[in-house]
């Protein structure tokens, strides 16, 4: 099997050290995600890395998202906050919708979820880890985001960094259960 596909894994920002992530290798990263398959060609994702100073600007649209008022502001605040500032950088994913709805949305999300997971496969050959994290209050409907589009919609996060991790286990049923053979 290859090893691009048997090594991913979900690494949480706890396991990450403080080492931070070149830009030359978060635009590879990029640019595997981009070669992710779209119906029609649509490419419908779309980035925003956070890193360095830009972390406390999402700290700060995190908090605009969810509700600076709300009485669990504060946790919230420090939930993500500990995450943000345990990541190298922290990807914020949209699906970017095509105007025109020449396909359907699923097909898009779809599309966006597999630029992610290329990214995703691409981490270990950097000796990099991370995690697609997607909070309701965050995947909330189309231009809740500061500075989205009208017609982008934020589909999560996700933190990245160098890991100090031990070997989880990840289970995984048998793939002989999920297949129906029809010949």
């Amino acid at each position: 099997m290859l090893p691009a596909v048997t090594n991913r894994r979900s690494i949480f920002p706890q396991f990450f050290t403080q080492a931070s992530v070149p830009q030359d290798v978060l635009e590879e990263l990029i640019q595997a995600a981009n070669l992710a398959p779209s119906h029609r060609k649509t490419e419908p994702w779309r980035f925003r890395v956070y890193r360095g100073n830009g972390k406390e600007r999402l700290k700060d649209e995190l908090l605009q998202v969810y509700g600076p008022d709300r009485e669990d502001a504060p946790t919230i605040t420090h939930k993500f906050g500990t995450k943000i500032d345990q990541s190298a950088a922290v990807l914020l994913i949209f699906l970017h919708r095509d105007p025109r709805k020449s396909v359907p949305e699923w097909e898009e999300i779809a599309a966006v979820a597999a630029a992610v997971e290329n990214l995703w496969l691409s981490l270990d050959s950097y000796g990099l880890g991370g995690y697609w994290s997607s909070p309701g209050f965050v995947c909330g409907d189309y231009g809740e985001w500061p500075g989205s589009a009208a017609n982008e919609r934020c589909l999560g996060m996700f933190y990245l960094g160098r890991p100090d991790a031990p070997d989880l286990p990840r289970p995984r049923g048998d793939w002989r259960e999920k297949v129906t053979w029809i010949d």
